[in-house]
Parts: C-alpha cells; sequence; structure tokens
C-alpha cells in the first residue's frame, strides 16, 4: 500500500471508513428500530421513515495536498502576513462568515451548505 493512503498510524483509508462507518450505523439503529415499531400505530412517526430528513444530498471535500484551508474555507485576514495567504477574504451569503476571494460562488451561496471547522489532530502530515 502506498504510503498516501495510509494518513492514520497503522490504519488506512478503508479501515477508517469500515469502522467509522460501522459504529454510525450502530449509533442510529436504535433510533431506526424506535420509528419503525412507532411506525405502525403513528402516522407521523410513519411519514418520518419514510422521508428520512430533509437533507438530500453531502459532499465531503478532502482536498489532501491541495490549498490550505487559509487559501479556501478559512481564511484569516487579522493574522500576519506570512500566515493568511495571498488572498484577501470575502463576505459570504452568512453575516460574519468569509471565504477566499477565489472561491466567490461558493461564498455566494454559502447559506446551502456548511463547512466543517473545527476538525483536530495530532498528526503533522
Amino acid at each position: 500500500m502506498n504510503s498516501l493512503t495510509r494518513n492514520c498510524e497503522g490504519m488506512g483509508r478503508r479501515d477508517f471508513l469500515q469502522v467509522g462507518l460501522s459504529a454510525l450505523g450502530g449509533l442510529g439503529l436504535s433510533e431506526m428500530m424506535a420509528l419503525r415499531a412507532s411506525a405502525a400505530g403513528n402516522p407521523s412517526a410513519a411519514s418520518m421513515l419514510k422521508a428520512g430528513g430533509s437533507d438530500l444530498r453531502c459532499i465531503f471535500v478532502w482536498l489532501d495536498g491541495g490549498p490550505s484551508h487559509y487559501e479556501t474555507f478559512d481564511p484569516k485576514p487579522d493574522a500576519p502576513a506570512e500566515i493568511r495567504g495571498e488572498f484577501k477574504s470575502i463576505p459570504t451569503a452568512v453575516p460574519g462568515v468569509h471565504f477566499s476571494e477565489v472561491m466567490p460562488q461558493l461564498a455566494k451561496s454559502f447559506d446551502k451548505f456548511t463547512v466543517v471547522r473545527s476538525i483536530a489532530h495530532k498528526q503533522n502530515n
């Protein structure tokens, strides 16, 4: 296996996804079973079970080797020049949130998606 596919020490991407998705499936299983049990006597629970929520799509962007978060979705306009990068920040459709100037179309439609900025890890790669 090439070294680019092993981002965690001793665990490949496929292993990580398999374990993570199994855990998520286990967490949601009890709620799904409860919905199915109550769907027989409760029409609103039955419609909730069929609908499956209001979100239709999820796109996960992992820019491994791509531009940094300072140059895309998390600019630091108040940081020193050597940290904040060469691009300016622009406001998005959501007040108080800024993107890099290289993503004007995404900034206009930011009220229709979300960006997770709270992920942390101990690796330096």
